[in-house]
């Protein structure tokens, strides 16, 4: 005989003939539950019945087999069968997940955007201060350098006129003269008689201006013009350059026409240069003699060239680039300038940056001509610009420097990719967390679910299910299988 404890569900088999009287109690070994067991009444023993004549031989018959065993074999069928639970709008385990992947994106979105806005931000201001710090460093030194030239013109206009008034030179040095066009070529007897004296004074002044444009790296040329249309170089072999052209005449240079104009020292715009043919910018002063006659102008050259690749060695980064802009807004210097076609004996033109296509680079120039300092931003096609800028004030001028703004930004853009990068690991990962979490809760739960609906339907033959968890669900987990347990017992009475 069976019996099953009604609390744990341990089962035992008792005697029935070790039970004395109608009843025995006892206690169950896993709960302690105490177990009363009813003996049974015992039934009267029919007569065996009458042994049958033996049949005639026939088939052997198949023994049918038992109706229990078919009967468990039906159910293992149905406990294979995997009932599906029906569940309206989004399971707890889609609930679990999308919280779970949620509060992932939001996190990472927003720690990502701070740190892509700070980044940018951070580099951007950067980049402003390190390249108007560049702008103001190299303009202070071109300010130094153009107030050296500046100052060396003074000089030597100081010089020449003390020289003019002096009695005491007679003596030819040697040193070639660049004679006045005489509508065939460059002096003659007539001339070099008429002019000796003044040729003397110009081998004079020739001599110092050899010795000042040796000291200056910036200069790469020398020279004095007089009222009489004679020229002395500091290198004599820009004579015979400036012999093989026709009727050059220095009264009529744009530096002796400004510096004669102006009284003053004087920095004219680029043109190009009679002896080297490339562009040039001149720094040039007027020479009196006693009584403010004027005697002649004095100028030095400073070839672009040379302040171009000196501006083109600058490595700041950010794929920038410097120029130069007067004081009308036509450039001065900037990289790739070069004379072209133009002649010597014509103005050059250069590019007017208050009339490009863009209205706020117009804007920024605008500044740079009256004076200004600082940085600014301008839209160059689908690029933003970052543009610094410092004056020249020894030349009337100012000094720009351009660098592109994704250039700028590099740093954070890469980083920002970065983060996209472990945003959709991260995503990812959290997609499987949430579902393994999800699985992990909702799973004893449908198995709850499934187990109940069966009982609801009647059946008996159920098997509890597993107790391997210790949390919350666990506990839910032997409570239900108790619970089965009772059912069946009260079922099976």
């Amino acid at each position: 005989m069976i019996t099953t404890c009604e609390e744990c569900g341990k089962k035992y088999r008792i005697d029935p003939e070790m039970i004395k009287g109608d009843s025995a109690r006892f206690k169950c070994k896993a709960c302690g539950h105490v177990i009363t067991v009813q003996k049974p009444e015992e039934r009267p023993v029919a007569p065996p019945p009458p042994v049958p004549k033996s049949p005639p031989p026939a088939r052997e018959a198949v023994p049918e087999e038992p109706k229990s065993t078919k009967k468990k074999k039906k159910i293992k069928k149905e406990k294979k069968k995997k009932e599906k639970l029906e569940i309206e709008g989004i399971s707890i385990r889609s609930k679990i997940t999308m919280i779970i992947v949620a509060l992932v994106v939001v996190s990472l979105a927003v720690a990502g955007f701070i740190a892509s806005f700070q980044s940018r931000a951070a580099l951007s201001k950067q980049a402003e201060e390190h390249l108007l710090k560049n702008a103001k460093q190299k303009s202070r030194e071109y300010a130094l350098t153009f107030e050296r030239i500046k100052q060396e013109v003074l000089g030597i206009a100081d010089y020449a006129g003390i020289t003019y008034q002096r009695k005491d030179i007679d003596t030819d040095i040697g040193m070639r003269i660049l004679m006045p066009w005489d509508g065939t070529g460059y002096g003659n007897s007539s001339l070099n008689a008429q002019l000796h004296n003044k040729k003397l004074f110009l081998q004079q002044i020739g001599l110092v201006l050899k010795s000042m444009v040796s000291r200056n790296p910036y200069l790469s040329l020398g020279y004095f013009g007089s009222e009489t249309k004679m020229t002395v170089f500091d290198s004599e072999k820009v004579v015979g350059v400036i012999e093989k052209l026709k009727a050059f005449d220095v009264t009529k240079r744009p530096w002796y026409l400004s510096a004669r104009k102006k009284k003053g020292v004087i920095w004219t715009e680029p043109y190009v240069d009679a002896n080297t043919k490339k562009l040039v910018v001149t720094c040039a002063a007027p020479v009196y003699r006693s009584k403010g006659v004027l005697a002649g102008v004095v100028g030095f050259d400073v070839l672009l060239d040379t302040i171009q690749k000196d501006i083109l060695a600058l490595h700041i980064g950010y794929d920038s680039y410097a120029f130069l802009v007067n004081r009308k807004g036509s450039v001065l210097v900037r990289p790739g300038m070069k004379s072209g076609y133009a002649r010597w004996d014509m103005t050059y033109k250069t590019k007017n940056l208050l009339e490009t296509e863009s209205p706020e680079f117009n804007s920024i120039i605008g500044k740079m001509i009256k004076g200004h300092h600082g940085i600014d931003t301008y839209k160059a096609g689908n690029e933003i610009k970052y543009t610094a800028y410092a004056p020249l004030k020894a030349i009337g001028a100012s000094m720009g420097i351009v660098a592109s703004r994704d250039q700028v930004i590099k740093p954070a853009v890469l980083i920002q990719n970065l983060i996209i990068g472990v945003f959709i690991v991260v995503l990812l990962i959290s997609v499987l967390i949430g579902l393994f979490i999800g699985n992990n809760i909702t799973k004893p739960i449908n198995e709850l679910t499934v187990m109940t609906n069966l009982i609801s339907q009647g059946k008996r033959d159920l098997d509890v299910l597993n107790e391997d968890r210790k949390d919350e669900i666990g506990v839910l987990t032997k409570s239900f299988n108790r619970l089965v347990i009772s059912l069946k017992l009260a079922m099976s009475r």
